[in-house]
Parts: C-alpha cells; structure tokens; sequence
C-alpha cells in the first residue's frame, strides 16, 4: 500500500482503550486482539504514522474532544469553565506532553486524519468543529488570556478529513430503550466501581480516565487528588443529581440532534460515513438479525428492529430507522441528516465541507474495530483506506 503523509489519528468508542492503556499491551483495541491483528502497528510497518490515544471511555463528547486537543497538542485538559460549572466538575484533567507539539506547521504534521469507532465519531465531528470555529459561551465566560485554544478555534483546516465507523451520527434507539434513567442508572455504576478502583493498579489496566469527577486521580502519575472511599462516593452521589454528562445520554437521538445543531462542518475537511447493517426485514415489516450477526449483539439487534417509539417521532424517527449493525441504527450511523451529504461517487472528485455515506457494508458494529473478522481482510479494509485518504492528500 501507498502510506498517507498526515498522520492517522483513531479515536475509540464507549468502553474503549488506546494505546497508553495498559490492557493495549497485549491486546488491542483497533484489532482485537494479539500482534497479529494490531492495525496500528500494521500501518506503521507499511510508512503511515500513526496514533490510537486512550481518553474517557465513558466521558461525553465534549470533555474527550477536549482531551483529546491536549493529548495531540500537549499541556493540561481544559474542560471550559461554562461547562465545568455547568456539570459540577472540575475545569482542568491531566497533562500531556503532547503527541504532535507541531500539529498545524508547515511540513508532515500539518494536518491530521481522524478516524472514529461508534461515539468515537461524535466526539471526532465535535473536535472538528471546535478546532475550526471554538465555543462562544466559552469565550464568553473565560478571560481571553485563560482560554483554551481549542474554544478559540480559528484551527480550520488542520484536519484534512474525519471518517466515522458505525459513528453515532445520528444517535441510536439502543440508547432510547434505556432512556435517561436506564442511561443514568449505567453510568452511576461505572463510576462507582470506578470510585472503588479509582487508586489501585486496575486503573492502569484500564484507565476510567474520570479524574474530572473526583472518583479517581490519574494512575500513571504519583500526584493528584486522593480522596476517602466516603468522600469519592459523595462525588458519585453528586454526579447522578444531573447524570447526562456521559456517552450513555448522548447516544439517544433526542441529545444528538441537539449537539449535531451546534456543530458546524469545516469548509476544508472531508467527511466520510463508513456504513455497516446485519438485519433483514420480515414478514412483520421488524428487523432480525443475520445469522453472522455475532451473538451478543443479536438481542440489541433484536429489540432495535421492532422498537417504534412514539417519543421518537419529533425527531425524525420512522420505519427506516429499523435496520441496524447491532448497536447502532443504519439511520444513525449515517451522515448527520443536518448536514449536507451525498453518496460517496467512486469515480468522481470528492469536494470538501460535505459528508459522503458510502455503500452499506455486512459488518456488525465490532467489525471495524476486527472482532470476527480475518485478519488479511481487516488489514486489506484500512489499507484501501488509506489509499483513498491519499487522494486527498498534496500530491
């Protein structure tokens, strides 16, 4: 394969890792599994540099797109401070030195690639988005010399395109079935499992990375908050007083439309929707899943392809929405239905500012990512995939 010349950046989606988390040491989240299934260090061997950070597994949007700037560019997470005071938690996360200092000079690393799995996506199409035009309610409520650069934005065009796997574009009634209590009731477990672990070597294992709630301090650093077991569940206890700034809320299509009307395409990246579906329709007008849906996704898949909610009508939803890749509903994981968007055209010039769905795949939702797939296939997947990206790229 032709390796791009930017660097590939991927960002992982509910529950997952990157590299940097001790449970990618011997197994990879952007493979999943072994060394022979690890697409990163694949990609590597064949010229593209590449980047796969760990950020919170479970965190919304907005604090991973926020960690996520200062992993890529170095220094401490700002949360903002309107949001901060709006969720009840602390404003500033850990310190990174920062994977690409440079990012946006003249030369290799002036522009990045970002490619997302499932919320992964979200958070993706926000950072874009916040890159390029910042957050006024964060400008407003922060003195111009304490704000991050990332809320200023007038970073336009140093992501030269964002490409989404089974993205939760759109939401997905996954999460609707659950709904906020079911949603909060999740998250409040996390955290309060993360509260027990949130000072013992588990977390280097698998890293929470909720230091912003107070429920663990990072555990790759001898320094931070250590707080009593009483006092972290406190913290619990105040998080699920509001309980929606986690992925779980996020998901449910009602949310998402909200946050993808705040959101704004850059007129210099490109967007692609990689789609995946393994339901049928039957005789019922439901959706079942295929017989290679992989097993735990066929009761998800199952109850999304017969869930018709009647709350869910304001927003768009109808029969189409039925068809799923397990997790995510195909209508979800499609382009933004606010943005503009076309089917990908194979053999005409891409343009960018406009996203491009392209052909619905049979995948399920962990197909992306390498779960039940060969892995000479997985491997030939990104490698086309990088051929594409090239195209777009200075030649």
């Amino acid at each position: 394969m032709e390796s791009v010349y930017y660097p590939l950046v991927f960002v992982h989606g509910l529950f997952g890792w990157g590299e940097g988390s001790g449970l990618e040491k011997n197994y990879h989240y952007w493979g999943f599994g072994g060394a022979d299934r690890d697409l990163a260090a694949h990609l590597r061997e064949a010229g593209c540099e590449v980047y796969a950070p760990s950020n919170g597994p479970v965190s919304g949007a907005w604090d991973r797109a926020c960690e996520l700037w200062a992993i890529l560019c170095g220094g401490t997470v700002d949360y903002g401070a309107a949001h901060a005071k709006r969720y009840g938690h602390a404003r500033f996360g850990r310190t990174y030195p920062g994977l690409l200092p440079d990012w946006g000079e003249p030369g290799k690393h002036e522009k990045i690639h970002l490619l997302a799995h499932s919320f992964g996506g979200a958070v993706a199409r926000l950072f874009s988005s916040l890159a390029a035009y910042g957050d006024g309610t964060e400008r407003a409520a922060t003195p111009e010399g304490d704000l991050s650069p990332l809320f200023a934005g007038g970073h336009g065009g140093r992501i030269l395109s964002v490409t989404t796997f089974s993205g939760v574009n759109n939401g997905t009634t996954f999460a609707d079935f659950w709904g906020n209590t079911g949603m909060r009731l999740i998250a409040g477990t996390v955290y309060g499992a993360n509260a027990l672990a949130g000072e013992t070597p588990l977390m280097r294992l698998y890293d929470f990375d909720s230091d912003q709630w107070g429920v663990m301090s990072d555990p790759f650093s001898k320094k931070g908050e250590r707080l009593s077991l009483p006092a972290k569940f406190r913290r619990v206890r105040d998080y699920n007083r509001n309980g929606v700034d986690h992925i779980g809320h996020e998901m449910q299509l009602p949310v998402m439309a909200l946050m993808n009307s705040k959101m704004r395409l850059d007129p210099e990246t490109y967007y692609f929707a990689c789609r995946a579906c393994r339901t049928h329709e039957t005789k019922r007008g439901n959706q079942l899943p295929n017989r290679n849906m992989r097993k735990i996704l066929k009761v998800w898949s199952t109850m999304m392809g017969r869930y018709r909610p009647a709350k869910l009508l304001p927003f768009g939803f109808d029969e189409s929405w039925l068809p799923s890749d397990g997790i995510v509903n195909v209508r979800g994981l499609s382009a933004p239905l606010d943005q503009p968007f076309e089917d990908y055209p194979a053999d005409e010039a891409l343009r960018p500012g406009i996203w491009y769905n392209l052909p619905v795949e049979d995948k399920h939702h962990m197909s992306w990512v390498g779960i039940g797939e060969d892995p000479a296939v997985f491997f030939a997947y990104y490698e086309a995939l990088c051929s594409r990206l090239k195209r777009l790229e200075p030649q």
